[in-house]
């Protein structure tokens, strides 16, 4: 018996042993790490964006293992899921330390900071400008402190837009054009901004052209959503802890100044808007009307004619960090990993193999353009032609027949030229009101959607109530603590 518990404390110790060794790992790769040169099997998790996972993964995976043999001694192993799938699959293997190399991770797809603190993801710090100096250079150092985790960083963002602009899909109502042709003289959905049109008014006078002309569901809105409003058409940032949390800063305001969002005059204004759209029809939560969801991912050449863009683009802290790659704290080679993670951004045979698969078996070339998607070829079993913002970079991606020639530069300009507000690069620590945010959190889930439907008899009164259990909830001291914070962020910037 003795000896049998002798030996199960011994167990204990050498598995503590283990898992100490475990974390020490991480901190001593980071420090030095060296590519031994050795060929080395690379695992990649990737999303498939598609509804339905590829059927012939095995040819994109050979045909890759070929190019990379070439370029840095590897092959690779693909596991490719959907979008749907993507984030549980993730969850269950680093839950269960599984051995790989690189996966993607975003805030909430396959979650960033839950996974840093789960000591899932490698730190890059010494990783990036070593075997990925193009990525490390060529990304401006805001958006990378914006990627930091206690100081570290632990992703490799994906260059996609990064700006966010306030659009809406209107392809239900298969209407847009007449409305446009008819009242803005035929401007384009890409250009109504230019206008400076109240978002807002427009929908207001789209939404009762519908109903006028009995198209469109008559102008129904079963669907309004404050949160992405507030963010992409009034610009307040929440600083990375979601609109429902109170505490945000408008991008444009260069005093950076954190505010509940909530008392503003902006989410007045909303609140006013929907119980006006209530008494005029427009809101009916029993009809298979329009969702007013935004498309904050507008860029220039998508779903042209059909997305709505009704303001400029801004930078939210948010959403810099909104596509990104990591390597595994499991991964036995985070120096060859990361220079795949390098040829993913920079090298368009690498990027257009993931994103369209092989030549002239999944797709042809235009005879014209050799950069241009001729077709694709039925029934080919690989085309992930729509995930082209989480490969390294979309700017290397091949154009699809429908997009512009300057497809790219078009989308690279508004990176270039959206001014980075002063807040990109700050990150917050919760963990002093982590109890207050959840207490909000419920108060706001509590009336937000409520409001958003207008089914409160008393909207004043309840506005008011509303206010009053959010202070009580602890929102000033939320609103303090972020500022306070972000005071500190700001003075080291100086």
């Amino acid at each position: 018996m003795k000896l049998k518990k002798l030996l199960s404390l011994l167990l204990v110790f050498m598995m503590s042993l283990s898992l100490f060794g475990c974390k020490n790992k991480v901190g001593d790769l980071q420090d030095d790490f060296e590519d031994d040169g050795e060929f080395y099997e690379l695992d990649y998790y990737l999303i498939y964006n598609d509804a339905n996972p590829p059927q012939d993964l095995v040819t994109v995976q050979n045909e890759l293992s070929k190019v990379l043999r070439k370029k840095i001694n590897s092959s690779i192993k693909l596991h490719a899921y959907t979008l749907a799938e993507y984030s549980s699959k993730l969850t269950g293997l680093i839950a269960a330390g599984a051995k790989f190399d690189v996966c993607f991770t975003s805030p909430d797809i396959n979650p960033y900071i839950t996974n840093v603190q789960r000591e899932a993801f490698y730190p890059l710090d010494k990783l990036l400008p070593k075997f990925a100096p193009k990525t490390w250079e060529e990304i401006p150092q805001q958006i990378w402190d914006q990627t930091r985790v206690d100081g570290k960083i632990y992703g490799s963002v994906n260059e996609q837009i990064f700006p966010r602009t306030y659009s809406f899909d209107a392809r239900s109502a298969l209407n847009i054009s007449d409305f446009l042709n008819e009242r803005y003289n035929g401007i384009s959905t890409d250009e109504i901004y230019t206008l400076g049109v109240d978002a807002f008014a427009f929908l207001d006078e789209y939404l009762g052209w519908l109903k006028q002309n009995n198209r469109g569901a008559g102008g129904k809105v079963y669907k309004v959503d404050t949160a992405s409003a507030l963010l992409a058409y009034y610009g307040f940032d929440d600083l990375g802890t979601g609109m429902a949390t109170p505490g945000a800063v408008r991008v444009t305001d260069d005093t950076c100044t954190v505010v509940n969002q909530y008392e503003s005059e902006e989410y007045k204004k909303l609140i006013k808007l929907f119980y006006d759209w209530k008494e005029k029809g427009y809101l009916d939560d029993s009809v298979s009307g329009f969702d007013l969801t935004p498309d904050t991912t507008w860029k220039p050449g998508y779903r042209t004619g059909n997305l709505l863009r009704l303001s400029n683009p801004h930078y939210f802290t948010s959403y810099v960090i909104g596509s990104m790659n990591a390597i595994s704290s499991t991964s036995e080679n985070p120096a060859r990993a990361m220079k795949f993670i390098e040829l993913l951004r920079t090298d368009e045979e690498v990027h257009n193999i993931l994103q369209f698969g092989v030549e002239e078996i999944h797709y042809i070339k235009d005879p014209e353009n050799p950069n241009r998607i001729g077709a694709f070829l039925p029934s080919s079993g690989y085309n992930n032609k729509n995930f082209g913002w989480g490969l390294g970079c979309e700017f290397i991606s091949y154009l699809l027949p429908e997009q512009a020639d300057n497809q790219w530069s078009l989308v690279k300009d508004i990176n270039d030229n959206t001014e980075i507000p002063k807040v990109i690069g700050f990150t917050f620590d919760a963990s002093g009101v982590k109890q207050k945010i959840a207490d909000c959190k419920a108060v706001v889930n509590e009336y937000l959607e409520a409001f958003e439907k207008a089914q409160f008899k008393d909207k004043d009164a309840t506005y008011a109530e509303f206010i009053s259990r959010l202070k009580a909830a602890g929102a000033d001291d939320i609103v303090a603590e972020k500022q306070r914070q972000l005071n500190e962020f700001l003075a080291q910037k100086a």
